[in-house]
């Protein structure tokens, strides 16, 4: 395997040879689509990837600004659909879930540097007090280990981890397992953690609070930012049955149509794994629902051109290594495939690279 500081070092080498400047170049034509959930004002490190510190966020609206083109979601559309062009270097910036501070947090600097993003709402969630399960699963086993519970979460591997005192790993593995063990036992198993340990969800609604209606129509009619469907709950595709398929994808759509007055034509898939979370049948499902555009989680750059509108890849961006400046840098212009099948090869070539990393 190759290890995490011979990657690091990798990529350092790469940055200064000026890899990111040729891949730009080379991939001008693609369209980067970057992924983002939450942009944190909170004074502490944000303890879940999903929420960027907005510091690190403004640095990559700079650097973004300063490299590409930005457009907007019916930039977009009208290319896919109409065959009309997009510039070089066009950039789409997206956020998914709907959470409320894209609206008190990232739309301020969006707006100062006049840079168009898309939201993809979580429907049933937007204007409601509660957060997202996977959110609060966090913070209810932070409060399991602070007090020493370990919770019956169905799942033998987490609760061994949190017994353990390892509470990333711990909530790792639960999410994994609750995301795939049906609606009706995650909801259970939700139930029972919150009888069990106090939260004081008032804290967190900052963070990982959603959206109001009022917050989502504000920020629609300054014309910066635009909408699409996240589904109604948040639940994976791969887990509707026939019957769920409308009221998650269907009548989101027509919901957030008649809210906002204007067509609605882009889904994000939750979770967004191909061949995982959503199969290659969804896909001709969601045009007939009236689709034009899905985005997905695979980090890549999209061929506007050629490749499946109803699939478009992303490059995640998070408070991970994802937002390090030279990862960043590297993935948005993509050059990290290349890197990855170079690392691969080290693997296989005799004698390998065994070299220390330089400091």
């Amino acid at each position: 395997m190759v290890s995490n500081a011979l990657k690091q070092h990798c990529l350092r080498y790469a940055s200064r040879a000026g890899l990111d400047r040729f891949f730009r170049q080379l991939n001008r034509n693609r369209l980067l689509v970057v992924m983002y959930h939450g942009v944190s004002a909170a004074g502490s490190p944000p303890p879940l990837w999903t929420q960027l510190p907005v510091a690190r966020f403004r640095e990559q609206l700079l650097f973004l600004k300063r490299h590409y083109q930005p457009v907007s979601l019916e930039q977009l559309e009208a290319a896919i659909q109409q065959e009309q062009p997009l510039p070089e270097r066009a950039l789409l910036i997206t956020f998914d879930d709907g959470l409320r501070n894209n609206a008190t947090v990232a739309f301020p600097l969006l707006q100062r540097l006049e840079i168009p993003a898309s939201i993809f709402l979580t429907m049933d969630r937007i204007g409601s007090s509660g957060l997202l399960w996977f959110d609060e699963l966090y913070f209810l086993l932070q409060q399991a280990r602070t007090s020493r519970i370990v919770p019956d979460i169905g799942c033998r591997q987490a609760e061994e981890l949190l017994q353990s005192g390892l509470l990333q790993p711990a909530y790792l593995a639960a999410v994994e397992y609750l995301k795939r063990c049906g609606t009706a036992l995650r909801t259970s198993i939700m139930a029972a953690l919150n009888r069990l340990l106090p939260l004081d969800r008032g804290l967190l609604l900052d963070d990982y609070g959603l959206l109001s209606w009022q917050q989502v129509e504000s920020m629609h009619r300054s014309g910066l930012i635009s909408f699409g469907v996240h589904t109604a709950t948040h639940r994976i595709l791969t887990e509707l049955s026939t019957s769920e398929w409308e009221r998650e994808v269907v009548l989101p759509r027509q919901i957030l149509e008649n809210r906002l007055q204007v067509p609605v034509h882009s889904f994000s898939f939750p979770n967004g794994r191909p061949q995982v979370d959503f199969l290659p049948h969804h896909l001709p499902a969601l045009r007939q629902a009236g689709y034009r555009c899905a985005f997905s989680t695979e980090s890549r750059l999209f061929n506007w051109q050629r490749d499946e509108p109803l699939a478009i890849s992303r490059i995640p961006a998070g408070n991970d290594a994802t937002s390090d400046p030279v990862h960043f840098s590297l993935a948005t212009s993509g050059a990290l495939p290349f890197l990855r099948h170079s690392l691969q090869r080290l693997k296989t070539v005799p004698g390998g690279c065994h070299a220390s990393p330089r400091p």
